[in-house]
């Protein structure tokens, strides 16, 4: 039987697995589903978007015949309702399929057309509709004296034009799912309408609709409004939805064992630096640093360095963050400086000017427990604090009131206080000149910027002045050719550098003399 604790383990790590699948597979799913309807939704748009143009272009056609035949009818020179009247009024409606009827009216009324001739009593037309000047519309009313023969009627002045039941039969209309309207411009009244839901005289749909798409003539002052239903997957096809949702759950598995994989891993990772902490297999290489005036060696950053069970080496940007997202960043820390102060103990010890410098989190150097187990160490080990110095990054300076005792309590004792990646925080220059500092490291963001015409570049004279302001030393971090060793030198004859020029990282043993 397994251990308890580690049946527990495994019972917690196969719920964290089971729920991490569970949520790919959910959002994966979703996100396939989501998308496939998206993709669905902009083809039925573009789809209703061609057919409200054909629909547009269509209605202007009839608008234009319309209009033409009135104005022909008004530019007749014929006795209205006279026998020669009637027979042109005939010819014109022959001139379109999109008129049934060209009428003359006196006043309100229907005196004669060209399909009935003269009216033995001319018969009333209601109320017009809507006008456009100079037109006014009926829809749907009777245009027979002897029967109920409904169509819409437009008139210009005293003529008249019965449009054609059947104008719009070419016009692609058979679609039941799709609404179309064809109205004024201002959507007031409508003088076609087809298919689907129920709309309003303004043109809104009375019941909800998902797609709507709307076209206005360039000349007319007509638009196509024309709208549809929403389309689901599953309404459109149960096939294609057990597709997707199969491929959704398999691409949601897919990056469930890949996203579990990368956690289990970083797990691993955890578990393997806390081992690598606990029985001392972090390495310290040491990086040299010198003035930049005669480059004579006068210190070495202790820098940690891991390899993992399998060889491969972790780089410090990958397994720092993780030591402190695990709380471990405190036991690194205590680790550096034991190997520190064991590799470089004589050299520390001896009359020789020369220090060490390690990186500290803020809240170690603020807390007390750490000033302890550091003093410790020196006194364990017969080193001077003067030969030791603690940088803290500027982007972890925002409890001033704390590190300014912490520090104050530190050089008191000896050590050396700094400053790192100078430049690269959101420090307010005044609180990092009342803290108690030795130096500040510009960070090597500026240095490669040297010889260029960037802004970085055109700080660094500033951030000279503000070290000679604060009395601290300046150490530029970065510093890779000739060229900017000389100009720094010349800058700050008493600037401190490191980079590859000047040294790379070394163990204890390739580090050099001087």
């Amino acid at each position: 039987m397994l251990p308890l604790s580690f049946g527990k383990t495994l019972r917690i790590a196969g719920s964290r697995t089971a729920a991490i699948l569970a949520i790919c597979v959910l959002t994966t799913l979703t996100i396939t589903l989501t998308v496939a309807q998206k993709v669905m939704d902009h083809e039925k748009t573009a789809a209703l978007d061609v057919h409200a143009r054909r629909v547009l272009e269509h209605a202007g056609h009839v608008a234009e015949q319309s209009a033409s035949i009135l104005r022909k009818a008004l530019q007749l020179d014929t006795v209205p309702c006279s026998r020669e009247d009637l027979e042109q009024l005939r010819v014109l409606s022959f001139e379109s399929r999109f008129v049934r009827d060209v009428m003359r009216l006196e006043g309100a009324s229907v005196a004669c057309s060209a399909a009935w001739g003269r009216m033995k009593q001319p018969f009333p037309l209601p109320v017009a509709h809507h006008g456009i000047a100079p037109y006014r519309f009926w829809r749907d009313v009777n245009t027979s004296p002897v029967g109920h023969v409904r169509a819409d009627i437009t008139a210009h002045g005293a003529v008249a034009v019965v449009t054609a039941p059947g104008a719009f039969d070419d016009a692609g209309l058979a679609d039941p799912h799709i609404k179309t309207l064809v109205t004024s411009r201002d959507g007031s009244y409508v003088f076609r309408s087809f298919g689907g839901a129920e709309f309003s005289a303004s043109g809104h749909a009375a019941t909800t609709v998902r797609y709507v798409v709307s076209h206005c003539h360039a000349q007319r002052l007509i638009c196509v409004v024309e709208s549809s239903p929403q389309m689901w997957l599953w309404s459109v096809s149960w096939p294609l939805l057990v597709a997707l949702t199969g491929l959704g759950t398999l691409a949601g598995a897919g990056v469930g064992i890949t996203v579990n994989s990368l956690v289990r891993r970083r797990a691993a990772m955890g578990a393997q630096l806390q081992r690598a902490i606990e029985h001392g297999a972090i390495r310290v290489v040491y990086q040299p640093i010198r003035m930049l005036k005669d480059r004579r060696l006068v210190g070495v950053e202790a820098l940690a360095r891991w390899t993992d069970a399998t060889g491969q080496n972790i780089p410090p940007d990958r397994f720092i963050p993780l030591a402190e997202n695990l709380g471990l960043l405190d036991a690194l820390t205590r680790s550096v400086l034991r190997t520190t102060f064991s590799e470089l103990g004589e050299r520390l010890r001896s009359d020789e000017p020369f220090y060490v410098s390690v990186n500290v989190n803020s809240e170690e150097i603020i807390s007390g427990q750490f000033r302890s187990y550091l003093h410790g160490l020196c006194l364990e080990h017969r080193i001077p604090a003067s030969r030791v110095a603690l940088e803290v990054t500027e982007r972890s300076t925002a409890n001033y009131a704390g590190l300014t005792a912490a520090f104050q309590e530190m050089r008191d004792a000896g050590y050396r206080v700094m400053i790192d990646d100078f430049g690269t925080g959101y420090s307010n220059f005044a609180y990092l000149a009342a803290l108690p500092l030795d130096a500040i490291k510009m960070d090597r963001a500026f240095t490669r910027a040297i010889g260029s015409e960037s802004l970085a570049s055109a700080v660094i004279p500033g951030i000279v002045s503000i070290a000679t302001a604060m009395r601290v030393t300046l150490i530029v971090e970065g510093i890779e050719t000739e060229d900017q060793a000389q100009y720094l030198s010349t800058l700050h004859p008493e600037a401190r550098g490191q980079g590859w020029l000047l040294g790379r990282p070394a163990t204890v043993r390739e580090l050099p003399a001087h």
